[in-house]
C-alpha cells in the first residue's frame, strides 16, 4: 500500500495487517507496564510466586490496590494466580512475557531474524548523533 506521498507504507500502519494487530496488541502491553505499582509488581515476582500480602507489604499499598493492580497484570496475561485455601498466589506468565518482548523487539528494532534495515537505519542514527 502507498502512502499519500506516494511511499510504500509499512505493514505495521496499515490497519487489518497481522502487523497492525501486533502492533496495537503491544501498545495495550506498555500501557499495562507503564504503571510503577505494576512493574515493582513484576519485579516482586521475578524472584517466585507470592501471595498478595507479600506483595502489598513492600511496596507500603493498600492490599485492595495491590489486588487491582495485580488483576489488570492477570487480565493481560501478564501473571498467572493460583488459588490455595483463602489466598490466592501470582507469578509471572513467562511465556507471555518472552512473547511481548519478542514482540517489542520485532516491532522496534526490527526483529532478530527478520529485516534488519531497522536495526540498520538505528543505529546510524545513533552513530550520527540523532
Amino acid at each position: 500500500m502507498l502512502s499519500r506521498n506516494g511511499e510504500a507504507m509499512e505493514k505495521c500502519c496499515v490497519k487489518g495487517t497481522t502487523e497492525f494487530k501486533q502492533l496495537e496488541e503491544l501498545s495495550t502491553y506498555l500501557r499495562i507496564i507503564s504503571d510503577t505499582n505494576r512493574l515493582q509488581i513484576l519485579c516482586l515476582l521475578k524472584k517466585g510466586e507470592r501471595c498478595v500480602c507479600n506483595i502489598h507489604e513492600p511496596l507500603d499499598i493498600s492490599q485492595n490496590l495491590a489486588s487491582h493492580h495485580l488483576k489488570t497484570l492477570r487480565d493481560a496475561g501478564l501473571v498467572i494466580a493460583r488459588r490455595e485455601g483463602k489466598w490466592v498466589h501470582y507469578r509471572i506468565d513467562i511465556g507471555k512475557l518472552d512473547y511481548l518482548t519478542n514482540l517489542y523487539n520485532e516491532v522496534i528494532l526490527g526483529g532478530f531474524n527478520g529485516d534488519q534495515s531497522t536495526r540498520t537505519g538505528l543505529c546510524q542514527l545513533q552513530e550520527a548523533g540523532g
